[in-house]
């Protein structure tokens, strides 16, 4: 065996200590390229903060004379006509302490004025003047003549930022913002140039190079720091919104950084000279070299020192291993291989020794906890005995049963997995097992096992309070069911146990499980049914007569819907207060399909009227597996006998019954509509009209006409401020006791606390 793994240390710690060397030579070329790329982004990111900090005073101004254009009192100042009047001095008393409020809300600003143009005066924020006084006081000192200002301010603007001299910049908005093709005035805000030409100065760009402010035509407007040579910055490259080049300036290369502003298109400008950063990298430079130093002549002897330190276990360890592997002794190339050979063994028979361990313990503890859970156990001594055996710690002495009852899983293995059903079954069983278990165990004490086709996971409850255990079992239940179902197709029913306060009551815990699952009948599959839902079951079964002759009705009239809403109304009430028993649920559904048939015997002519449709119907009834799939077919042979009743009707002149229909609505008003005056118009005897539209409608004229006429006062009621009394005579009734008596009849309120909602 030779001991190369010395040598091969050695090489490597070396060629390791070679890495960083290489590295800083690479760095001391880049640091440049570097440090000039970083200093190109800190410019950028400054100028982004300017940018923003700028755009925000700006927008903040903007804001300020967007309120002042749209102030009354600027509003009743522009629509003046004789500015001479008292009553209109006063009003610009007012307007001038108007604007001295908004000129002391900004610091940004120095002073603002409003211009009337046809009148040639201004309103500022201490007097009205006459334009050629309004432009000595503001603009007289500036490099700018009257006649400049003149034709400045006689413009038409949207919120611009203009300079008018050489460090005068204003902010300018005709007025009224709500005609700016007819402006009377211009409203003029003087910038405090100072304090932004303070602001600019204070960041660090500014303090080693030149901060510049540029419009869209390129032209500056602010600058600080270093201005004696900014126009000779190559302007023509700032095409993009953003960006940097370098360029040679009078006093050396400088790296020129702008971007733009949204707010103003104005670009900010950052120029920056190239020697800031070029003494940084020659400060790097020397650090590069004593890294360089401390690499050779620290590191080499360090490698060596490290390199015997960390080879004396391994030489100990073969030491130790190699008598018990002489025989291979000749074949190993290294220490590495021995010590590898020798611990490849001994984990191959560790391996299977605790394979073949585990799976028996398995299996033997799933078979313990089936015959736990059915209560075929010793007691006492022996049972705790037989759950240490078999791991089995219980930290409380609480426990509940979850028992999941698999259904339809064969979209799970659409065209993939497993072609046998036992094999299938297996990996279903794997799949609700561990998530459900990782599920549980977050929070609870849990153990899993099959009984009898289904999983049952036997719960340690954890904790005090048994109502908050039996809320979050649900909604553990509830998750897992969620995840199983819609992410493996897995379609689950769950029964949980209440919780028992020891081990001997985790058979009865499983009683109950099994006995909640039964209840899928009634509630259907895919539930989650707690045993406490259905420990105190309802046995009362509600079936009114009066229902009966309803749904009787609607069956003989073919009025499908009205029959469905009469079953639902039906079902949803025996079901809503309480768990029906399965004895009560059987029954319901019996009475339901009594009552189809017993209205189908009153209008049958003979013997083999839909024979076969009920011949179907109790053949399905037959393979239902709960009361959502009964009534569904309920529903399915309630259609088919509506339709046939529909067919079966006397008169199918569709023609006449959207005219008689129509006219109806269209005359809701008419207090004279009555069936009379209908006969007459259509030219039929009144008689059969009423049985015309009965057979249509399935109400009576006097019902139909009054039910339409409640619906359209409830609109006018919802859509309107017309009174009671106002409604009553647009629908047709003769006066409010009369409506307000039908209304009730059909909506149980009144139109008064209809239309409050109560």
């Amino acid at each position: 065996m030779k001991r190369s793994v010395f040598l091969f240390w050695l090489y490597s710690n070396l060629t390791i200590l070679c890495i960083p060397i290489i590295i800083t030579m690479v760095v001391l070329f880049q640091s440049q390229h570097l440090l000039s790329s970083e200093v190109t982004r800190s410019n950028e990111a400054l100028l982004n903060q300017v940018k923003q900090s700028f755009d925000n005073q700006f927008k903040d101004i903007k804001r300020m004379g967007l309120q002042l254009s749209l102030d009354p009192k600027v509003t009743k100042f522009l629509n003046q006509s004789d500015y001479s009047t008292a009553e209109v001095k006063l009003d610009t008393l007012e307007l001038i302490s108007s604007l001295r409020s908004y000129g002391a809300s900004n610091g940004d600003i120095t002073d603002l004025y409003l211009y009337l143009k046809t009148q040639q005066i201004g309103v500022s924020t201490s007097a009205m003047n006459e334009a050629d006084l309004l432009f000595q006081l503001f603009h007289g000192d500036k490099d700018m003549t009257m006649a400049e200002w003149q034709k400045a301010v006689n413009k038409t603007y949207f919120g611009n930022f203009v300079k008018f001299a050489n460090d005068d910049m204003v902010y300018l908005q005709s007025l009224p913002i709500q005609d700016m093709s007819e402006a009377k005035a211009t409203l003029v805000v003087l910038l405090n140039m100072e304090r932004l030409k303070a602001a600019i100065a204070n960041i660090q760009l500014a303090q080693s190079g030149s901060v510049l402010i540029i419009d869209s035509n390129n032209q500056l407007l602010m600058a600080a720091g270093e201005t004696e040579h900014i126009s000779d910055i190559d302007y023509g490259r700032l095409t993009a919104s953003e960006g940097s080049f370098q360029q040679n300036w009078a006093q050396g290369e400088v790296t020129v950084s702008y971007v733009s502003s949204v707010e103003n298109a104005w670009k900010y400008v950052a120029i920056v000279p190239s020697k800031v950063y070029s003494a940084k990298v020659g400060l790097l430079r020397d650090w590069i070299y004593a890294g360089l130093f401390l690499c050779i002549f620290v590191g080499g002897p360090m490698s060596i020192w490290l390199t015997k330190r960390h080879y004396m276990p391994i030489r100990r360890m073969v030491d130790m291993v190699s008598p018990k592997v002489k025989s291979n002794l000749e074949g190993i190339g290294n220490e590495f291989s021995l010590l590898q050979s020798f611990m490849t063994e001994n984990a191959a028979f560790q391996d299977t020794a605790n394979r073949t361990i585990q799976l028996q313990q398995n299996v033997l503890r799933s078979h313990f906890l089936a015959r736990l859970l059915k209560g075929r156990v010793e007691s006492g001594s022996a049972l705790a005995q037989s759950m240490a055996s078999f791991e089995l710690r219980f930290k409380t002495n609480k426990f509940a049963i979850l028992l999941f009852h698999i259904g339809e899983y064969t979209e799970l293995f659409m065209g993939t997995g497993p072609s046998d059903t036992e094999s299938r079954l297996q990996y279903v069983y794997y799949i609700v097992t561990n998530i459900t278990e990782e599920l549980i165990g977050r929070k609870h004490g849990v153990y899993s096992t099959e009984v009898e086709g289904m999983v049952a996971f036997l719960v340690n409850i954890q904790g005090e309070d048994e109502a908050v255990a039996k809320q979050e079992l649900i909604e553990i239940a509830q998750e897992a069911q969620t995840i199983i179902q819609g992410k493996f197709y897995i379609q689950l029913t769950i029964g949980i146990s209440d919780i028992h306060p020891s081990v001997t009551g985790i058979p009865h815990g499983f009683e109950e499980a099994l006995e909640a699952l039964e209840y899928k009948f009634v509630i259907g599959p895919s539930q989650i049914i707690p045993y406490e839902r259905i420990k105190r079951p309802k046995n009362e079964l509600y079936y009114p007569l009066d229902t009966e002759r309803k749904l009787i009705n609607h069956i003989k009239t073919g009025q499908y819907e009205e029959a469905m809403d009469a079953v639902s109304e039906l079902i949803v009430t025996n079901v809503s207060d309480g768990t029906l028993s399965l004895q009560l649920g059987k029954l319901l559904m019996f009475e339901l399909i009594g009552t189809i048939l017993k209205a189908i015997e009153h209008f049958q002519q003979g013997p083999s009227e839909l024979a076969v449709e009920k011949t179907v119907l109790i053949k399905q009834l037959t393979q239902c597996e709960s009361f959502a799939e009964i009534e569904d077919e309920i529903y399915k042979f309630l259609k088919i006998v509506c339709d046939y009743v529909d067919s079966k009707k006397k008169s199918h002149n569709t023609n006449l019954k959207d005219q008689v229909l129509t006219y109806i609505d269209e005359h809701l008003a008419d207090m004279s509509l009555s069936l009379t005056s209908l006969s007459l118009k259509f030219e039929v005897n009144a008689p059969y009209l009423s049985s015309f539209i009965k057979e249509q409608s399935g109400e009576t004229f006097i019902d139909y006409v009054n039910k339409q006429r409640v619906r359209l006062a409830k609109q006018l009621m919802m859509n309107s401020d017309d009174t009671i009394t106002d409604i009553t005579q647009k629908v047709g009734f003769t006066n409010s006791n009369t409506f307000i008596r039908v209304f009730k009849r059909y909506e149980g309120i009144t139109p008064g606390q209809f239309r409050k909602g109560e």
